[in-house]
């Protein structure tokens, strides 16, 4: 049963939630903002545009300790997986995406216990975008600017209320917890589908090409010149990787206790556009060119993932293109590719 939730009741829907659940939500900051824990409803931005971070990293944390093991009895090793219960309110679409994403990459065997186990610990609360947040995205080329599945309740804003659609059982049991919600009616569902059709107005094409056969292209393109004139951009510096809300990378570092008896091991994000990323205890790097990292991270998201899972590991949010400073661009390696392919260079 979808409800409807007034825009001056949201406070009420928030606090309900907090008596539950560690609220992490898109908070203002330095005139960015980011999901952060929230203690006050107020803190809450429903309208942002983008979040420095994506939520995902919530559920997939940068440094994440694994076990703790005794280095004078290596029979004693003590696992650490760490699982509060935690609600990412208003989750734009394409982060939603992003988690399914990974939801898949990271089940797969041999499943990542530590991941899983906070995933399922955390409610994913959706906010529908009905435009473009910003510039520089891919959402609509990559059909990921909708959400259909991995959310437990959807907002969206109808006008003075938002529609918000149960997708759970436990969707309905907050719903159930926080009582007094009016019912959807078919005045509410109409107005949904009228601010779902005007929101394909909005959105613009990006990619000057059929996506379902960017693919292929790239891979006709695997020894195009594209690269080595990008590699000439990047600094090698990873901000692509960190921002990126389907990387997954990590490294993992064992850290001894000073008194030499016992120690910790974390995992922690590592990226594919670092140099040292491919260097073996040998010296021999297996990518040292920032043409090959590049093109591996394209090929990454957009040949290797698609063919596992039968879709693109990229999910169009523009992160990537926004904070990289060399300015290097997905949306315009796309459209070279098509442009390239098609002129047969």
């Amino acid at each position: 049963m979808d409800v409807t939730v007034e825009y001056n009741d949201i406070d009420r829907f928030i606090l309900a939630l907090q008596s539950r659940y560690n609220v992490i939500a898109p908070v203002s900051k330095d005139g960015r903002f980011i999901f952060d824990l929230i203690d006050h409803p107020s803190k809450v931005s429903p309208k942002y545009d983008s979040t420095l971070l994506p939520p995902v990293k919530w559920i997939y944390p940068n440094d994440e300790a694994l076990l703790e093991f005794d280095l004078k009895d290596a029979a004693k090793i003590k696992e650490i997986t760490e699982s509060n219960k935690q609600a990412l309110l208003f989750v734009h679409p394409c982060d939603v995406n992003a988690i399914n994403i990974m939801d898949e990459i990271l089940a797969e065997e041999p499943s990542d216990v530590n991941y899983l186990k906070r995933r399922w610990s955390t409610v994913i609360i959706g906010y529908e975008c009905l435009g473009p947040c910003k510039e520089n995205i891919l959402c609509f080329d990559k059909s990921y600017h909708i959400a259909y599945s991995g959310f437990d309740l959807f907002f969206t804003d109808i006008g003075e209320r938002y529609y918000v659609q149960v997708a759970s059982s436990t969707g309905k049991e907050i719903i159930e917890m926080i009582g007094g919600l009016k019912k959807a009616g078919f005045s509410d569902k109409t107005e949904l589908f009228r601010v779902r059709d005007e929101r394909k107005m909005r959105f613009k094409k990006s990619i000057h090409g059929n996506m379902d056969m960017l693919s292929h292209m790239l891979k006709e393109a695997y020894n195009d010149e594209i690269w080595n004139i990008e590699e000439k951009k990047c600094l090698s510096c990873g901000a692509c990787n960190i921002v990126c809300p389907t990387c997954y990378c990590f490294d993992v570092v064992d850290e001894i206790c000073p008194d030499m008896e016992k120690g910790t091991r974390y995992r922690r994000w590592d990226g594919c556009q670092l140099h040292g990323f491919c260097k073996v205890a040998t010296g021999e790097n297996f990518r040292k060119t920032a043409a090959e990292r590049v093109r591996h991270r394209v090929f990454k998201k957009e040949v290797y993932l698609k063919k596992r899972f039968g879709r693109s590991g990229c999910v169009g949010c523009g992160r990537c293109i926004d904070h990289c400073i060399a300015n290097i661009s997905l949306i315009e390696i796309f459209n070279k590719v098509f442009d390239r392919v098609r002129e047969g260079v």
